[in-house]
This record gives C-alpha cells, sequence and structure tokens, in this order.
C-alpha cells in the first residue's frame, strides 16, 4: 500500500468554521487517496499459429476452378451479401436487418449492457442526495431524566445534501467498471453474431426458394414434353402404328410427373414464408419477392482467414473472450471485498425550529471497515469467480475449435460441391443427347416409348440435380462467409444499413 493510505484516513481535524470548509476539506482528500488493484492480471490467450486448416488454400482455389474462378481471400467484406450481385437479395437483407425481431431484441440487450456499464461508472463518483425533515418531538426520562418534564415538545426541520465517497482504496469497483465494459462487448458481439446468423439464414433461403422455383420450372417443362410425347402416342396409336399400350403408356408418366409438382410448390411456400418472418414481417400481410437462380452470381472470390486471424474475425470468438476478460475482472472485485473498505461522507444543512431562525449544521466523517468473519461467504464468491473464468476460458476454447471445424466443413463442402456441380453438367449433358436420339428413333419407328420415356426421367434427374448442385455451391459460399465472420470485424463498413444499425445499438 502506497505511504499515504493511513494519512488520507485519519479523522479530519475539526474546523470552526461554516459548512464550506467541510466540503473543501473533503474534495481536498479525493484526489490524494490511491490505490491499489488486487486480483489477477488479465492476458488474452495466445491465437493459434497454424497457417491453413488443413489444406493449402491454392489447392481449395484450384478445385473450384472448373466452374467457378475461386480465389482465396482475405475475409469477406461486412456486405458480403452484396457479392451475389443481386438487388433483390439486397433487399431481402436490408428488410431483415431493419426488421427481425432476433435483431431488435439483441440490440436491446445491449443497450441494457451499456446501461449496466454507465451504472458501474457512477461508483467512482461522489454521491449526493437532497434530505429534508420535519417532525415533532417530546423528550422522555430516557435522555434527559427526571428534568424531561422542564423540556416542552417542539416542531423543528432540516434540509441540506448529503455526499458520500469511496475512494475505492482496493480497485474493487474499478473491477466491476472492467466487468461491465467487458459484459457490454460481450453482448456487442452477440448481437453481431446475431445479425450474421439472420442475414445467413435469409441468404440461405433466399437461395432456398431460387432453387425449389427452378426445379417447378424444370418439372413444367418435362409435363410440357410428356403431353407432346402422349399427343404423338395417340396419333401413331390411331394410324395403326402404334399399340394402345404406348398411350398408356405416356398417360401414366405425365400423372406420375404432374404428381412432382405439389411436394415443390409446398415447398416454395414454405421457404417464401419463412424469408417473410425472417425480414420481420407477418405472412399475412408481405408477400417475398419470387427468385429464380439466375438472380444471382457465385463472387470470385472465396473469404478465407488463415486459424490466427480467425479468432479476430467470427464475434462469437470475440464475444468469447469478452467474458472471459469480465470473469477475470469479477475475481479482482470477490478479492477486493476481503481488503479494508473505506468510506468518506460529509452533510450541510439547515436546522430550526418551525416558526423560528435557521442555523447551520454540518459534519464530515470517515470510515473503515474490514471484513473479520462472514462464514467463509467472501472466500467462497472469490473462488465462485475463480471457477467462472475457467468455465468462460474452456468455452473460449471450444468456441475456437468450433469455429475451426465450420471453416474447415465450408471449404470441404465447397470443394465437393464444385466436383458434384461438374459432375451434373456432364451427365445433363449426355440426358440430352440421349433423350434426342431416342426420340428420332421413336419417330422413325425403330423404337418403342418406353425409350423417350426412360430418356426424358434421366433428364428430369439430371437437370433437378444440376439445380440442387448449383445451389450447393452457393450454400457453401455462404456457410464460408458466416464461418469467417462475414467482415463484421471490419473497422469500415460500406453498407449503409449494416452501418446504421452497428452505431444505433452502441
Amino acid at each position: 500500500m502506497p505511504s499515504n493510505f493511513l494519512l488520507h484516513t485519519q479523522r479530519p481535524k475539526r474546523s470552526a468554521a461554516a459548512p464550506r470548509p467541510a466540503w473543501l476539506t473533503l474534495v481536498a482528500l479525493l484526489p490524494g487517496l490511491t490505490g491499489c488493484t488486487v486480483g489477477p492480471t488479465y492476458k488474452a490467450p495466445q491465437p493459434p499459429n497454424a497457417a491453413t486448416f488443413g489444406e493449402t488454400r491454392s489447392e481449395t482455389a484450384t478445385s473450384a476452378s472448373s466452374t467457378s474462378p475461386y480465389q482465396a481471400a482475405e475475409k469477406p467484406g461486412s456486405d458480403w451479401w452484396r457479392l451475389f450481385r443481386s438487388p433483390r437479395l439486397d433487399g431481402l437483407v436490408t428488410e431483415a436487418l431493419r426488421n427481425n425481431w432476433s435483431i431488435q431484441a439483441a440490440q436491446a440487450n445491449l443497450r441494457k449492457a451499456a446501461e449496466g456499464l454507465h451504472a458501474a461508472q457512477g461508483s467512482l463518483m461522489p454521491q449526493i442526495d437532497a434530505t429534508g425533515t420535519e417532525g415533532r418531538q417530546e423528550y422522555g426520562a430516557a435522555l434527559f431524566g427526571p428534568w424531561a418534564w422542564t423540556f416542552p415538545a417542539f416542531s423543528a426541520y432540516s434540509a441540506g445534501l448529503d455526499l458520500s465517497y469511496d475512494p475505492d482504496i482496493f480497485r474493487g469497483n474499478h473491477r466491476l467498471i472492467q466487468m461491465a465494459g467487458a459484459q457490454k462487448d460481450a453482448e456487442r458481439e452477440r448481437r453481431d453474431v446475431t445479425m450474421l446468423l439472420v442475414v445467413g439464414d435469409t441468404v440461405l433461403t433466399a437461395f432456398e426458394a431460387a432453387s425449389t422455383a427452378d426445379q417447378i420450372a424444370v418439372v413444367h417443362d418435362v409435363i410440357s414434353t410428356d403431353r407432346e410425347t402422349l399427343r404423338l402416342a395417340i396419333r401413331a396409336w390411331q394410324a395403326g402404328k402404334k399399340p394402345r399400350l404406348d398411350v398408356v403408356t405416356a398417360e401414366a408418366q405425365l400423372a406420375h410427373d404432374q404428381s412432382l409438382l405439389p411436394p415443390l410448390i409446398n415447398a416454395l411456400e414454405a421457404a417464401r414464408t419463412a424469408l417473410t418472418v425472417l425480414t420481420g414481417h407477418s405472412p399475412a400481410n408481405w408477400t417475398a419477392p419470387t427468385l429464380t437462380l439466375a438472380d444471382f452470381s457465385l463472387p470470385s472470390d472465396i473469404p478465407v482467414v488463415v486459424p490466427s486471424n480467425l479468432v479476430h474475425a467470427r464475434p462469437d470468438i470475440i464475444g468469447a473472450e469478452a467474458m472471459m476478460r469480465a470473469t477475470n475482472a469479477e475475481i479482482g472485485a470477490r478479492t477486493a471485498d476481503l481488503y479494508p473498505r473505506l468510506t468518506l461522507s460529509a452533510a450541510a444543512a439547515a436546522e430550526g425550529l418551525m416558526g423560528g431562525p435557521a442555523g447551520a449544521a454540518w459534519r464530515l466523517i470517515g470510515g473503515a471497515a474490514l471484513p473479520l468473519f462472514h462464514g467463509g461467504t467472501l472466500k467462497a464468491r472469490k473462488k465462485q469467480a475463480e471457477e467462472d473464468y475457467r468455465i468462460a476460458f474452456d468455452h473460449y476454447q471450444s468456441v475456437v475449435i468450433n469455429g475451426f471445424r465450420e471453416v474447415a466443413d465450408s471449404l470441404n463442402g465447397l470443394k465437393n460441391a464444385s466436383t458434384e456441380l461438374d459432375n451434373q453438367l456432364q451427365a445433363l449433358t449426355s440426358a440430352d443427347d440421349a433423350l434426342t436420339l431416342s426420340q428420332a428413333g421413336y419417330q422413325a419407328g425403330r423404337e418403342t416409348i418406353l425409350q423417350p420415356i426412360n430418356a426424358r426421367r434421366l433428364v428430369l434427374l439430371a437437370r433437378q440435380n444440376t439445380v440442387r448442385a448449383q445451389t450447393e455451391m452457393f450454400r457453401q459460399t455462404v456457410r464460408i462467409m458466416v464461418a469467417t465472420g462475414g467482415g463484421l470485424a471490419d473497422a469500415h463498413v460500406t453498407s449503409d444499413q449494416w452501418r446504421s444499425v452497428r452505431l444505433a445499438a452502441r
């Protein structure tokens, strides 16, 4: 402890002056009070030193080069969804950022944490209260003995100011402020996690709606072809060139392909309803726009970060680290509870009898309390805070590892989706060629209707699989951007909507 600790806890000298010197005495004491911080000093965990996520970035970029010119980049921008170059998607994300109720709740939690920090900071300032009393009293024998009857009842009043101050010698209040500040930081990152997940879900749901709409278009095309095939089969049967079996077979195929529409239409409506809810609207009065995969373009860069940078990009990792700081500060606050606590108070008032003259009254009091026995409560609270720190540390490690897993899974998923899309495009080309040959053979009378029907089924399957493979490429791209933090850690924000939402909650 500094040598002036005892000096500034001594009883103030009595002054015969009016209240003003007492106030000046207290004010003069405040700057000289210095303290020492107890509890552990926080040390941030070391970031991982791995350079890649299990494979080189160039290998990842090369694997996707056949269907999309992906090249590795540091990380996505804060408005990463604009990389898909879709005005309709931009509008949906803007609606979600503005209206989504989960984001609104997260912003409210952040504002609550900010007020908690302001409340904690107030403990460092002198506390001033206006006081006043008024009453009537008669003294009894307990105070003045047999002379009490000589004192008549009287009415008196008092009005003034009370000031109290905790010099926070062992910095317990400072530790509570550190904890509140770290909790605010953690709440801000939780808000950013919510925003990132809402944006990611909005984009993924938009892709799902577009993919389903494209599959419906494929089925409609197939149904149109089925009707044409049925028409040709009926004409050939009526001309006596083909048996009635061809007509029945064509009718069965048409009915089968028509049965594919209701599940797809139901899935499309469900996706559009989900978009409505994500954007904070009611399905009763708002409808999501119609989307197709042609409304989107795959970005040219993969936003990949190395593990050592990921811990500074993902808001959940940053938030988990903030909770470590909060629990470390709590250890300091609980440690300070084990040490003496100094308090200073002063009061100045005007006192007098009702209807009579008023006189000035004042007091200046310094007090100290040293905890001696609390049944082990204070030490138990300190140990509890230490365990909270260990829990926060373990949670941080878990979040970091999970972040690495998500990035690695997304990279592998993108590579596999690229390979799958190549295969489906090749299968679609072969199926189209087979359909052309089988239709020509049927019209020439060399084949039965089963050959073009089977070929058409292969074309339908190949087209649907191609749509799904294209959708998976979009999905995995979004997952990489979400897994790498979505650029939320950027100091410069290019999206006006994102910036306005973030600043409004700070």
